[in-house]
């Protein structure tokens, strides 16, 4: 399974969306400041996922995630059941 996610920095105010296979070692990655991309941010919490059976899809939703706003993910967020 693959799962896209959406995090979120309290201490930065900042979103990050992401994809993997393991989200939980995506997260500790990201808490770790081994991605420069979120290294600012910790602690980052997870606010969204969603699971596809193949890679192809979940990048495909990831694209379509980062090419919205915030005002877009923050619905998403509080109401995840409508596809994206």
């Amino acid at each position: 399974m693959h799962t896209v996610y959406i995090l979120y920095s309290p201490s930065t105010d900042q979103y990050y969306i992401g994809q993997t296979k393991d989200l939980k070692i995506s997260l500790w990655q990201h808490n770790a400041k081994t991605n420069p991309a979120t290294a600012d941010g910790k602690p980052w919490e997870v606010k969204f996922t969603r699971q596809f059976a193949t890679r192809n899809e979940a990048l495909s939703l990831e694209m379509k995630l980062k090419n919205k706003n915030r005002a877009y993910w923050e619905e998403l967020i509080s109401n995840p059941q409508p596809a994206a």
